[in-house]
Formats: C-alpha cells, sequence, structure tokens
C-alpha cells in the first residue's frame, strides 16, 4: 500500500537495496571534479575530434580574409603614389604652322611663315616634390596602420565566438551530467513511491527540474548555431562545419592562480591580474607603444606636418621653361627660348590662407593624437577591471561556492538517507550546484572574452612571458 504525500514518513533505511543506486548518484554530484578550465566538455563528448585551438584560428582567418585581402590592396595603391608625387609635372609638346597666308596657304608668299616646334616643362618650388613624396609615404603608414587595426578587430571578433561556443559546450556539458544525475533521482523516486516509502511529489519534483533543463538545452541549441556560425564566417568557411573549441594556455594560467601559491581567494591580486601576467601600469604602457591606433595618429599628424610645409613652400611661385624652333620656306630659321613665373598677386587670400588651414589640420592631428592617448588608458584600465572581476569570480566560485554547493548535496544526501531530510532539500542542493556550475562557464568564457579585448585595447598577446 503507498504511502499518502501527507504522511510522515519513516526512516530512509526502508528504502533497502535501493540506497546503493541513489548513494552512488550522490557521490557522483558532490564528488570533487577538474576546474572549468582544466575541463574540456566538447572533447569528452567528442574525443575523436581535434581540438582547433585559437591561435590556429586566427592566424586562419588572417591569412585569408577578404577585408584583409582589400586593405593590402589599398596599401599597395598608396605606395604607387609615392613616385607620382615626387615626380615632375609631364612636359608640352607642341607643333604647328604660324603665319600661313589666305586664301592661297602658301608658305612661300610670306616671310612669316613658319613651321614651329616648341617644347615646355613647369618646375614647382624648390623643395615641394620632397615634401609631396613624404606626405604620400606618411599615408602608406595610415594605410598600414589601419591594416593592423583590422586584423585586431577579426582577431577579437573570432575570440569573442570562439568562447561563447566554448560556453555553450561546457554549458551542455554540464547540462547533460546534470540530466543524467535528475534522470537518477527520478527512477530512485518512482521506485520508493511504488513500494510506498516516498511521496509523489519527489517524482514530480525531479520531472519539474528535468524540464527546466529541457528548456535550458533548446536556448544552448539555438547559441551555439549562432556562435559556430560567427566562427565559420569569419574562417571563410560553411556554417555548420564543427569547431572544437579549447580554451588558451595563457587564459587557462591566468585563471590557475599565482605559480606556486595556488588559487587561494585570500590573496587575489588586489586589482592586479597576477600570476606573473603584467600589471596594468605595464599594460598602458605597452598600449601607447603598441596599438596600431597610434602608429596611425602618428602617420596622419606627419602627413598633416609635411602638407603644411607644402602649403609653405607653394607660397614662392613655380617657372615654366620653354624652348622653340621655327622653319621658314627659303628663309633663316628661328630658335626661341622662354621663361614664364606665376605671379601670387592674390597671395593673401591663397597661398597665405592655405597654409593657416594646413596649420589648423596639422594642429588638429596632434589634439587626437593626444586624445587618443586618454582613451587608450582608459580602455586598458576598463577591459583590464573586467578581466580582473571575471577572473576572481572564478576563483571565488571553484575556491568557495561550488565546493560548499557540493557539499551541500552531500550534506542533504546524508540527512535524507537518515530519515532526518526530504527529497526536496536534495533537489534544491542539487540545482543550486547546477547553478552555480553554469555560472562559472559563463565566467570562464566572460574571462576570454575580457583577455581578448585587453589584447586588443593594448595591442600585444598578453602572457606572463608579455613583460621580460
Amino acid at each position: 500500500m503507498r504511502t499518502d504525500p501527507g504522511v510522515r514518513r519513516g526512516p530512509r533505511s526502508q528504502f533497502g537495496p535501493l540506497w546503493p543506486a541513489l548513494a552512488l548518484v550522490l557521490a557522483t554530484l558532490a564528488g570533487t571534479s577538474p576546474p572549468l578550465h582544466a575541463a574540456q566538455g566538447f572533447h569528452a563528448a567528442h574525443p575523436s575530434i581535434e581540438p582547433d585551438s585559437l591561435e590556429a584560428l586566427v592566424a586562419s582567418a588572417l591569412e585569408s580574409h577578404p577585408s584583409l585581402d582589400a586593405v593590402n590592396r589599398r596599401i599597395d595603391a598608396a605606395t604607387a603614389r609615392i613616385p607620382q608625387a615626387g615626380a615632375l609635372p609631364d612636359p608640352t609638346l607642341m607643333v604647328g604652322v604660324m603665319n600661313l597666308p589666305l586664301p592661297d596657304l602658301d608658305p612661300s608668299m610670306e616671310g612669316m611663315t613658319m613651321l614651329g616646334i616648341e617644347y615646355g616643362q613647369r618646375l614647382p618650388p624648390r623643395g615641394l616634390r620632397g615634401v609631396m613624396e613624404a606626405e604620400a609615404r606618411a599615408e602608406v603608414g595610415i594605410s598600414e596602420a589601419e591594416r593592423e587595426i583590422l586584423r585586431w578587430e577579426l582577431r577579437t571578433r573570432l575570440s569573442e565566438a570562439y568562447f561563447e561556443l566554448l560556453l555553450v559546450e561546457e554549458a551542455l556539458e554540464v547540462h547533460h551530467r546534470t540530466r543524467a544525475s535528475l534522470e537518477a533521482f527520478s527512477a530512485t523516486a518512482r521506485t520508493a513511491y511504488a513500494r510506498g516509502t516516498a511521496p509523489q511529489q519527489d517524482i514530480l519534483r525531479a520531472q519539474t527540474e528535468i524540464s527546466a533543463l529541457e528548456e535550458h538545452l533548446a536556448e544552448l541549441r539555438q547559441r551555439r548555431g549562432t556562435a559556430l556560425a560567427e566562427v565559420n564566417s569569419l574562417l571563410g568557411r560553411a556554417s555548420r562545419e564543427e569547431v572544437a573549441p579549447t580554451i588558451p594556455s595563457r587564459l587557462r594560467a591566468l585563471l590557475a592562480g599565482d605559480p606556486g601559491r595556488g588559487m587561494l581567494s585570500d590573496h587575489l591580486s588586489g586589482g592586479e591580474l597576477g600570476a606573473g601576467f603584467p600589471s596594468v601600469a605595464e599594460l598602458e604602457s605597452l598600449a601607447l607603444a603598441s596599438r596600431p591606433e597610434r602608429a596611425r595618429a602618428r602617420s596622419r599628424a606627419e602627413a598633416a606636418g609635411q602638407a603644411v610645409e607644402a602649403a609653405r613652400i607653394q607660397r614662392r611661385p613655380g617657372v615654366a621653361l620653354t624652348g622653340g624652333y621655327a622653319m621658314r620656306s627659303g628663309r633663316a630659321d628661328f630658335f626661341s627660348l622662354g621663361v614664364m613665373v606665376e605671379l601670387p598677386l592674390f597671395r593673401g587670400r591663397k597661398q597665405d590662407q592655405a597654409v593657416v588651414e594646413a596649420e589648423h589640420l596639422r594642429d588638429a592631428e596632434v589634439h587626437d593624437e593626444g586624445a587618443l592617448a586618454r582613451e587608450i588608458r582608459n580602455q586598458v584600465a576598463a577591459t583590464h577591471s573586467e578581466l580582473v572581476r571575471a577572473r576572481e569570480q572564478v576563483i571565488l566560485l571553484e575556491e568557495g561556492v561550488i565546493p560548499q554547493a557540493r557539499a551541500s548535496v552531500d550534506a542533504a544526501a546524508s540527512a535524507y538517507r537518515a530519515g532526518e531530510g526530504d527529497f526536496l532539500r536534495v533537489m534544491e542542493a542539487q540545482t543550486l550546484l547546477y547553478r552555480n556550475e553554469i555560472q562559472l562557464v559563463h565566467l570562464v568564457a566572460e574571462a576570454g572574452r575580457a583577455l581578448a579585448r585587453l589584447e586588443q585595447a593594448t595591442g600585444v598577446e598578453i602572457s606572463p612571458e608579455t613583460i621580460p
């Protein structure tokens, strides 16, 4: 005869042979598992698939991305403008007949009728060609810096999609592990209910938790498809081609804590990354020296400075040289030379104002460079803080929260076994453990994304070896 759900039950020792199976499930739940950054859920589920390292995927994306190919062609075009900028203007050549009499058009009738040829060459003010060539060379520097900016943008986009995919894969592993445990709990509850030693609500509670997991599973599958498509899009591959993510070694080193000290929450790094990684001050110095945006700003300032020098040179007039030779029928030929000079009659309204304009543009580039330095420092500090926060939360979860959650599962199971607790508390403890493990998955992925953004903010790959 079944026991009514509202009737107080006897000691759990009445479960008899059911307890070995239940104890095995609870021991699995409460047992110690490796840190998330040391586990690889995807590879556990797909042992035949070789892992795809982030570094290898980044190298592949940067090798063949069409946006980089387009920038390379623009750099080639800018390089081709350098000799053009320093070249002389094309000379002129005129051939013609002058003073041909009308209406007979007979060149022998008029002594001034002649067949002439004239050559002309314009010469810009001295020094202008070199300055224009230097300005064109600075424009190449701008394009090259923009290529590096694009490379970092692509690298960060790929890293963020990669860590999103890693998050989903690890979350799926947690999901499947938790579902297996809940299924075992449900089976145990059904058997106990059939024997009349457990209420029906134990079965319903287990089924409710399984249903909630299924809702989360649908969301995870959708997120996996989106992240996989983003990664493959950046790699130029089919959207459903499999990618096996794995945690980069530098992120694993960061999450593993300080070498030789362990991940002890009582000596978190006080706002620094620790584990041999650069300090925020060192990262700011690296960023100011390495960011391609700084190189672009310097090239822009250089181009603007050369434009100022060009405008000053153009206040001096250029000259044009001409030479000609004229042949006459039966008479002496003519030879002529000439010099033409530009007269800067409107210098105050044109050339002088061009200098003022160029100087203002140069000063604007200098101020932009200074503002960029402040922005870079702010970006480094902000992304560094995000990474430190994620790292510390990972450490606290792995050191304290998750072990405590596992202990709670064990304690609830022991109380249930002794008849001093109920099935609901076991399920609540297990659900809390699941949520903490999912939170840990999110934080590890967040740390990976923050590390990618910090590397973009500094312009260098960050590891314990970044600063010798």
